[in-house]
């Protein structure tokens, strides 16, 4: 396992993925993708480091319900909640959960990067 901390993005959008994954990236920084909620908690070792880059849109188990479930079984990751249509409803529960960022759709790049940075940090 590495020192450094991971962004573990989770998003069903494989170009989205993909996309948020490149640009991480090319920042230096470390990156997990998943492509479910599900993948995420199968995946997903509590011991690393790092922070979550959570769509809330997404098949199967949402966004929230993964963040809900992560705060229920003492999971501290910060999260960084990503949405197109995050309502005022949508912002009330995932701060509530312990969100640390909620960002909407499209989010401009450099405030993307800026935003990880300042939650590994």
């Amino acid at each position: 396992m590495t020192d450094r901390s991971t962004v573990f993005v989770v998003d069903d959008n494989s170009s989205a993925l993909n996309s948020v994954c490149a640009l991480l990236t090319a920042f230096d920084l470390p990156v997990e993708p998943f492509d479910s909620a599900e993948a995420f908690l199968a995946g997903y070792d509590a011991s690393q480091r790092g922070c979550l880059l959570l769509d809330v849109q997404l098949q199967g188990i949402g966004g929230l319900e993964l963040l809900r479930q992560l705060r229920a079984n003492d999971c501290d990751l910060p999260v960084i909640v990503i949405s197109g249509n995050a309502d005022k409803q949508v912002v009330k529960v995932a701060t509530e959960l312990g969100a640390s960022q909620v960002l909407h759709k499209p989010v401009p790049p450099n405030e993307l990067v800026d935003v990880v940075k300042q939650t590994l940090h």
